[in-house]
């Protein structure tokens, strides 16, 4: 199973454009954010980033990846938004 931060990670480079720019964002080392690109590229089994001389683009995986990613990670910030504002202290 991925970790959310994994899938933050990932994210974040879909969403800035190129590593840098996403670790810059996450407060994270380049590495760090390598380092969970790719343990979630292996989880996968398949690269879900390619690299090109027009920067970074999604694979077939990727683009998978990117919808069901926000998706989940939508849903846990729900999630813990209702427990921690609806259940009792």
């Amino acid at each position: 199973m991925a970790d959310l931060d994994e899938l933050r990670a990932f994210l974040a480079v879909v969403e800035h454009g190129s590593a840098k720019a996403a670790a810059d964002a996450l407060g994270l080392a380049r590495s760090t954010l390598r380092r969970r690109l790719d343990a979630l590229e292996q989880r996968i089994g398949s690269p879900l980033l390619w690299a090109d001389s027009q920067g970074t683009r999604l694979s077939p995986k990727g683009r998978l990846m990117v919808e069901e990613a926000r998706a989940l990670l939508t849903v846990y910030a729900q999630l813990i938004a209702r427990v921690r504002d609806d259940a009792p202290g």
